[in-house]
């Protein structure tokens, strides 16, 4: 990882060197011309002048340690706290009071109501300093039973090395561009290719800084997660559910055949009148050719 990290700044150092060079007062060297065979002579050694200010900071630049003296990992409790019926909420409240006062960082926390149907339902979100998470424990188990208590960690040393490294060397870089941009003498050109690529260095420390703090919530402080729900009972009210839900559904599927008929007979309205006139008219026509037909005999 420290050949990686020490490549970064060599590298945005070269991609400018033509107009830091325009800022340390260097000069252009001609390209030399080729013999006869087509070989071109050795390259002379440029004179010391020619050697960018920021290809000189950059070799300065800190180095990352290869020894990892501290490791970074994200520790993670997913609990299930059940109580009776009545007590869900007012267990989601006491829990939230006493993650608040432990000086937890609250990232959710709801409760679902439905009277009718089933009891209330509640969740908690939160991130706690490593000192306060086993009183807190202590007082979710006051609250109700834990039904379930799932740990899990996860190792982000290499994450948090790799961003601080890089926040280092790009730190440093950005330093160096800023020294140049009172580097007296400039052309307006150079300056403002410089003003540039400051600009984009900031916005990727700017990036790093906030992907740090990131790192540091989920590694510095524990994160718990409770599910509160209620003890299921025999004869609860939620019990007839299943058949109070049938008996809506099949109350449903016969209103929509009554509105379906209903439809239908509306649609077939008009032609049945259209069918009834126009029979009258045909036994009307048939009753005057037969007295016509009497007439004649």
């Amino acid at each position: 990882m420290g050949d990686r990290i020490e490549e970064v700044i060599p590298q945005h150092a070269a991609k400018r060197q033509r107009h830091v060079c325009v800022l340390a007062g260097c000069e252009r060297v001609a390209e030399p011309a080729r013999d006869a065979v087509g070989r071109a002579p050795a390259a002379a050694t440029p004179p010391p002048a020619a050697k960018t200010v920021l290809a000189a900071a950059a070799a300065q630049a800190p180095e990352e340690s290869s020894a990892v003296a501290t490791r970074f990992v994200a520790v993670r409790h997913d609990l299930a706290v059940v109580t009776a019926a009545d007590a869900v909420e007012a267990a989601w409240k006491a829990a939230e009071t006493a993650c608040l006062a432990a000086g937890c960082e609250l990232l959710a926390s709801n409760v679902a109501r439905d009277d009718e149907r089933a009891p209330a339902a509640a969740f908690l979100d939160a991130r706690l300093p490593p000192e306060a998470l086993a009183p807190f424990l202590a007082r979710l188990g006051g609250l109700g039973r834990i039904g379930r208590h799932a740990t899990a960690a996860e190792d982000k040393t290499a994450e948090v090395v790799d961003v601080e490294a890089r926040l280092r060397n790009m730190a440093g870089f950005r330093d160096n561009l800023r020294k140049l941009m009172t580097t007296p003498g400039a052309r307006l050109k150079d300056l403002i290719d410089v003003e540039r690529e400051l600009t984009r260095v900031q916005s990727e420390l700017d990036s790093l800084a906030t992907r740090r703090k990131v790192l540091a919530g989920e590694t510095e402080k524990v994160r718990v997660t409770v599910a509160f729900g209620a003890q299921p009972a025999v004869l609860e009210a939620g019990m007839w559910l299943p058949v109070k839900s049938a008996v809506l559904r099949a109350g449903h599927v016969l209103a929509a055949s009554v509105a379906t008929l209903i439809g239908s007979a509306v649609a077939l309205l008009p032609w049945a009148l259209v069918l009834i006139v126009a029979g009258l008219g045909l036994r009307a026509l048939r009753r005057r050719q037969r007295r016509a037909a009497a007439s004649a005999v």
